[in-house]
C-alpha cells in the first residue's frame, strides 16, 4: 500500500526541519518515508520534506548526502531497534565512511535515525551539519524532534487508513442503497396487483358473502405493506456514515448526536416527526386484525375467540403504531400455539384512580421460560426459541414495548398465565382520553 504523506504532516515536518537549521546548525535535513511495493519485498524509501529548500532538483540534492539510503530493510535498520522502544532508544551517529582527508565530504557530520513509532519503522531523517560533529545534548535534541515527526507519522498514516476505510463503507453503503431500491422497486409492481385483485374481489362479491372479508383484508394489508415500504425507502436514505469523528485511541466513532439519534430511531417503526398521539378508537383498529386472525386460526385448527365491548371510550394512541402492536402480539399467539390450542383477547375498561383500556391477549401455547422472562423485549432476543423450528428476528416485541412507551402505555407478559398451567399472557394498558367534564 503506498504511502501518502498528508500537507499537515509535511508542514509539521517542515518546522521540524527549520528547528534544526536554525536552533541547531543543521546545513541540510530529509524526512524519508516507506512506501511499501506492491507484492510485497522490502519497504522503499521516498523523500518527503527537505529543508532548506532551494532550486535544485531534490535527487540532486539527495545525492549530496554520503551515504543515502534507498531502501529499510534489516541490515540497514540499527540493531539496539529491534529490542528498544522508539521513546528510549539512542542511537550514536553512524560510523563516516573511509574517506581522503581532502573530500569535502569529509566536513560533514551526518546523523541518521529511524523514525520509530509503536514498533513500526515509518522512515528516516537524515541530519548534516559541515562546522562541528553534533554533541550528546545536540543528539538527545535530535532523537527529540525524530520522535515528533515519527509520532505525527503514525497519526498521519492512520487517518489516511480510516479516510479510506471510511470512503469504502460510503461506497458499499451506496450499493446497498441502490439494492435496496431495486427490490423496493420490484415488491411494488406485485403488491399494486394484489391490492388490485382485493378490490376487485370486494366489487364481486355480495355485501352479505362471508369471504367479502378476506378480500378486504387483502386490500387492508396491502395498503399496510404500501405504508411500510414507504418508511422502508426513507429510512434507505438516510446517511448512516457522514463523517469519521477519531477518539483518543484512534479509532472512528459516531459523535454523541449521531449516536443517540440513530440508537433512538432504531428501534421506531416509524418516523418520530409522524409519531403523534390520536384520539383513537380501539374497535377501528382491532376489528381488521381480528379478521384476519379468525381465517388464520381456522386454517392451522386454532379455536380463536375475541371478546370486545362496542361501547369502548377513545384512548391515547397513534393508530398505526398501535395497529403494529397488537397485530405483533397476536401473530406470536398463533406461531406459538399449537394445532388443537386456544386464543383469547379480550378488552376490558379498568375503573381505578387512573381509569384505563386493558387488553389481554392470552394462548394455550409452549410458554415461555422463566430464564427468557426478563429479556424478553430486548432487540434479537428469542432465547429457547432461536434453536426452535419456528422462524423469527426477536424484534417483534422490541417494537411493540418501544411503540407502547412512546404511546404512554404500558405492556407487561407473564407464562404461564394466572389460573393456567401452560402458555402465555401479554397485558397492555392504554391511556383514555380525558374529558372534561
Amino acid at each position: 500500500m503506498s504511502t501518502t504523506a498528508s500537507s499537515e504532516f509535511m508542514g509539521l515536518c517542515r518546522a521540524q526541519l527549520r528547528l534544526l537549521a536554525e536552533g541547531l546548525g543543521a546545513s541540510m535535513s530529509i524526512v524519508y518515508m516507506t512506501e511499501e511495493l506492491e507484492g510485497g519485498g522490502e519497504s522503499k524509501l521516498l523523500p518527503v520534506v527537505v529543508y532548506p529548500e532551494t532550486g535544485a532538483v531534490w535527487s540532486e540534492i539527495v545525492d549530496q548526502l554520503p551515504d543515502r539510503p534507498t531502501s529499510l530493510s534489516s541490515d540497514r535498520v540499527p540493531r539496539q531497534l529491534a529490542s528498544e522502544d522508539s521513546s528510549t532508544a539512542t542511537l550514536a551517529p553512524p560510523k563516516p565512511p573511509e574517506r581522503d582527508v581532502d573530500d569535502s565530504q569529509n566536513q560533514r557530520h551526518q546523523i541518521l535515525l529511524p523514525l520509530v513509532s509503536d514498533g513500526t519503522i515509518l522512515g528516516l531523517l537524515v541530519t548534516t551539519r559541515e562546522t562541528q560533529p553534533w554533541n550528546s545534548v545536540e543528539q538527545t535534541e535530535i532523537q527529540h524532534i525524530a520522535q515528533t515527526i515519527a509520532l505525527a507519522g503514525i497519526l498521519d498514516r492512520r487517518s489516511n487508513w480510516l479516510a479510506l476505510e471510511l470512503r469504502q463503507k460510503q461506497q458499499l453503503q451506496l450499493q446497498q442503497q441502490d439494492l435496496l431500491h431495486n427490490l423496493l422497486h420490484q415488491l411494488r409492481n406485485p403488491l399494486t396487483a394484489i391490492r388490485t385483485f382485493g378490490k376487485l374481489l370486494i366489487k364481486r362479491l355480495q355485501p352479505d358473502d362471508p369471504h367479502r372479508g378476506f378480500a378486504s383484508s387483502i386490500v387492508r394489508e396491502s395498503d399496510r405493506l404500501q405504508e411500510l415500504l414507504t418508511h422502508l425507502e426513507s429510512a434507505i436514505d438516510i446517511p448512516l456514515i457522514t463523517e469519521a469523528v477519531v477518539n483518543t485511541e484512534g479509532f472512528p466513532a459516531l459523535s454523541a448526536s449521531q449516536d443517540e439519534s440513530q440508537s433512538h430511531s432504531a428501534n421506531l417503526l416509524l418516523p418520530e416527526a409522524a409519531f403523534r398521539i390520536e384520539y383513537c378508537q380501539l374497535i377501528d383498529v382491532l376489528d381488521p386484525l381480528i379478521i384476519s386472525a379468525e381465517a388464520i386460526a381456522q386454517d392451522r385448527n386454532l379455536s380463536f375467540y375475541a371478546h370486545i365491548p362496542r361501547d369502548l371510550p377513545l384512548v391515547q394512541a397513534h393508530p398505526a403504531a398501535l395497529r403494529e402492536v397488537l397485530s405483533n402480539l397476536i401473530d406470536n399467539a398463533l406461531k406459538y400455539t399449537p394445532a388443537g390450542g386456544e386464543i383469547d383477547v379480550d378488552v376490558e375498561l379498568i375503573d381505578s384512580e387512573e381509569p384505563r383500556l386493558q387488553i389481554c391477549i392470552r394462548d394455550t401455547g409452549m410458554g415461555i421460560p422463566p430464564q427468557d422472562l426478563e429479556k424478553l423485549f430486548t432487540r434479537h432476543y428469542r432465547g429457547v426459541q432461536a434453536e426452535g423450528s419456528i422462524a423469527g428476528t426477536g424484534l417483534g416485541l422490541a417494537i411493540a414495548k418501544e411503540l407502547v412507551a412512546h404511546m404512554h402505555g404500558k405492556i407487561e407478559v407473564t407464562s404461564p398465565p394466572p389460573g393456567g398451567d401452560r402458555g402465555t399472557e401479554f397485558m397492555l394498558w392504554l391511556q383514555l382520553v380525558k374529558v372534561d367534564i
